[in-house]
């Protein structure tokens, strides 16, 4: 489906919302698909009940010409956390600067967080809400050709099982 198809449906959704009627058979959609290059070693931890949690930091950049006709670039970075046994395995091989395409449900979560705010001689302690906005990841696949450590030199993949 091109956008203009995906762009029409939501916008039958907001009108059928707007108007409180229920809109049988439209679908909503949260997928989110990146390419972009590991920030930093993906991190392995794990839930209080034993769930293998990986996060990384993904980097993609837009790259365009302004109306100096000078080149500007622009880095964004993407949070993207998986679960599980299969996708954990592949933390030894997500690695700093790893090419990696990412495919999974956009999420957000608000957090507080403590900061100190020096004021004079006093330090004034401020609790901060924040919105954090994550990928949580359902298939990865790694796009380098670097061998691994078993000598294997193939595109690896991993989907959420």
């Amino acid at each position: 489906m091109h956008s203009l198809g995906l762009r029409a449906a939501a916008t039958r959704l907001v009108r059928a919302q707007a108007k409180g009627r229920k809109q049988k058979g439209l679908k909503v959609i949260n997928q989110i698909t990146i390419v972009g290059f590991l920030g930093r070693d993906a991190q392995k931890k794990a839930l209080p009940n034993g769930t293998p949690v990986l996060n990384f930091s993904l980097a993609t950049k837009k790259v365009w010409k302004d109306s100096n006709n000078e080149w500007q670039e622009r880095t964004q970075w993407h949070q993207v956390v998986c679960f599980g046994d299969r996708m954990a395995k592949l933390a030894e091989r997500l690695l700093e600067g790893t090419l990696v395409y990412v495919q999974g449900e956009l999420t957000t979560r608000d957090r507080e967080r403590t900061i100190k705010v020096p004021n004079g001689n006093a330090v004034i302690e401020a609790v901060v809400k924040q919105l954090e906005v994550e990928v949580k990841a359902d298939v990865i696949r790694i796009l380098d050709r670097r061998p691994s450590s078993d000598g294997d030199d193939t595109a690896s993949e991993m989907e959420a099982a």
